[in-house]
C-alpha cells in the first residue's frame, strides 16, 4: 500500500455492501465464518442478470426474414453455441441441452465484460452514497460465484444421468417408473466403472468406483477454479500496471522518469485490456464447451 492509500489486492477483492456482512455466522472458521449477501460482484452479477433479461427478449423478436443489427449478432450467437458447442458433445441431445448452454455463455461473457468496465472508480469519484453501495466488480472472479455455477453442473450431470438410467432400465426390463428411479443411483454407479471379468474385477470394483466418482467432481472443481484463476489473474496484472503508475507520481525523482513510467504502463494496461478482452469472451466459450462435454459424457447410459 503507498502512502495516498492506494491498495493493489483492494482491486481485485470483492467489496462487501455496508451492513449486508454477518461475521461469525455458526461460529465457523475463517473465512466460512462469514456470509455477505450483497457485495459488488453480486450487484454486478444482478444487474448483468437484469440487462440479458431486458435485452435478448426484444433482440429474439424476429419482423422480417433477414435479421439486421443486435439480432443478427443474436443469431450468429446461438448459430454459434448449436454448432460448435452443444451439437459436437451432445449429439441428438444438443437442441434439449441448448437454452441451458446459452445462458450460461452469455451470463459469463457478461459478467466479464462488465468487469472492465471502472463502474466501481466512476461511482466511487461522484461519490455515490460515499462508496457504501459499490457496483462493477468481475462477479467471475469471485471463488463463491464460480463454485455455484460449477455446483448446478454437477447437479445436471447427476439428475439427467439418474434420469437416462431409469429410461434406459424401463426400455429394457420394463417394471414401474419408481422402481427405476429408486434403481438408477446403483445403475449410475455402476455404468461409471468399466467391467473388468474375474475376481480381480470384484476387487477393484470399489476402488475404481471411488476414483470414478472423484473424477466427476473434479471436473466440475476444475470448472470452477479455470474461469475464476483466469479472471483473478487478468485483473491482477491491470491493477499492478495501474500502481506503477501511482507509484511513478508518488516517488519518483525526477518528472521525465515519471512520464516515461506512465507512458509504459498505460500502453501495457491498454494492451494487457484487448488480452483480457478476448480471455473474458474464450474463458466464457471454454467454461460452456466443457460444461456441455461432461454432460454429454455422463448422460449415456452406456457410460
Amino acid at each position: 500500500m503507498s502512502s495516498d492509500g492506494y491498495n493493489l489486492i483492494d482491486h481485485i477483492t470483492d467489496h462487501p455492501w455496508a451492513g449486508c456482512q454477518w461475521v461469525d455466522a455458526l461460529s465457523l472458521p475463517a473465512p466460512f465464518n462469514t456470509i455477505t449477501w450483497m457485495s459488488s460482484g453480486i450487484a454486478s452479477m444482478i444487474l448483468v442478470a437484469g440487462l440479458l433479461m431486458l435485452v435478448l427478449p426484444r433482440l429474439a423478436r424476429r419482423k422480417g426474414d433477414v435479421p439486421t443489427g443486435g439480432k443478427n449478432v443474436l443469431e450468429i450467437l446461438v448459430v454459434f453455441i448449436r454448432d460448435m458447442v452443444a451439437r459436437p458433445a451432445l449429439k441428438d441431445k444438443a437442441d434439449h441441452f441448448l437454452p441451458f448452454l446459452l445462458t450460461q455463455f452469455v451470463f459469463f461473457l457478461g459478467m466479464n465484460l462488465l468487469g472492465m468496465i471502472p463502474l466501481m472508480a466512476v461511482t466511487s469519484a461522484v461519490g455515490y452514497n460515499n462508496n457504501l453501495y459499490p457496483v462493477g466488480f468481475t462477479a467471475t472472479s469471485i471463488l463463491t460465484v464460480t463454485g455455484a455455477q460449477a455446483a448446478l453442473v454437477l447437479v445436471i450431470i447427476v439428475v439427467y444421468s439418474l434420469s437416462a438410467q431409469a429410461k434406459n432400465y424401463r426400455a429394457h426390463h420394463g417394471g414401474g417408473a419408481v422402481a427405476a428411479w429408486l434403481l438408477s443411483p446403483i445403475l449410475f454407479i455402476k455404468s461409471l466403472v468399466p467391467t473388468m471379468p474375474g475376481l480381480v474385477g470384484v476387487l477393484l470394483w470399489p476402488m475404481l468406483m471411488v476414483i470414478e466418482v472423484m473424477s466427476l467432481i473434479s471436473k466440475c472443481f476444475a470448472l470452477m477454479i479455470r474461469i475464476f484463476a483466469n479472471m483473478l489473474a487478468g485483473h491482477s496484472l491491470l491493477a499492478a500496471f495501474m500502481m506503477f503508475i501511482m507509484a511513478a507520481g508518488l516517488g519518483w525523482e525526477t518528472l521525465l522518469r515519471s512520464l516515461a513510467i506512465d507512458a509504459l504502463s498505460i500502453t501495457a494496461s491498454v494492451a494487457f485490456s484487448l488480452l483480457e478482452l478476448m480471455v473474458a469472451t474464450l474463458q466464457a466459450y471454454i467454461f460452456t464447451f466443457l460444461t456441455a462435454i461432461f454432460i454429454g459424457l455422463y448422460t449415456e447410459p452406456s457410460h
